[in-house]
């Protein structure tokens, strides 16, 4: 990924360390083995970074309940270079898990046992982008995105009594320009991601059932 001569200027102007330097870059969408298959996943079409696959001999409408496996950390090459502290890593792991069931226990049924009409839902952080608060303050770089933090993950939906694949996707995005709060903190960024893949699981089963997502 190309950086821009504005990033790049913003970041040497700072002051930057090499690390902070080679963070601007971003990062791109990984591949780490914990989805059974990977060969049908396309680029979403609205959404850059992400990519999805949807069985269309399934559907998501028939199922209204979910086993939800706990989160996991199946970090890329790259995740691992970031070298996070792992008690970090874990309480990243708890809130995205704890987000995703807060979503769909708004209209669903999570359960524990497979069966007719059950669906199980596997995640794995793949990134965590720690943000930077210094450069989210600093006006210059705020402009550039220099500081914005973000996170990767995979994920699929299977029939929990076959465990034939409902649907998949994997996606890793940076955080906004625009949020203020997410910015003070180091992982502000990445939970807001989090949040967001959260919200999206639930209007894409929202969806499926004829409902209008609020």
């Amino acid at each position: 990924m190309k950086l821009s001569i504005k990033m790049v200027m913003a970041c040497l102007l700072i002051g930057l360390t090499p690390v902070l330097i080679s963070g601007c870059a971003g990062t791109e969408t990984a591949r780490t083995g914990f989805l059974k298959d990977y060969s049908k996943l396309q680029p979403h079409p609205d959404i850059d970074g992400r990519f999805r696959y949807i069985n269309p001999k399934m559907n998501v409408g028939d199922y209204s309940k979910f086993i939800v496996d706990p989160v996991v950390l199946n970090l890329s090459k790259e995740g691992k270079e970031e070298g996070i502290d792992p008690e970090d890593l874990n309480e990243q792991v708890t809130f995205f898990h704890g987000k995703i069931l807060e979503e769909l226990g708004k209209d669903y049924q999570i359960v524990n046992r497979p069966g007719k009409g059950v669906a199980r839902i596997r995640v794995a952080i793949t990134h965590i982008d720690k943000t930077n608060p210094v450069l989210n303050i600093h006006p210059g770089t705020k402009l550039t995105g220099a500081g914005l933090g973000g996170a990767g993950m995979e994920a699929e939906l299977i029939d929990s009594v076959t465990g034939e694949t409902i649907g998949s996707v994997i996606d890793f995005q940076m955080g906004s320009r625009l949020s203020l709060m997410a910015g003070l903190t180091w992982f502000g960024h990445a939970q807001a991601v989090m949040e967001d893949w959260a919200e999206d699981l639930r209007k894409f089963i929202d969806k499926a059932h004829g409902k209008t997502s609020k």
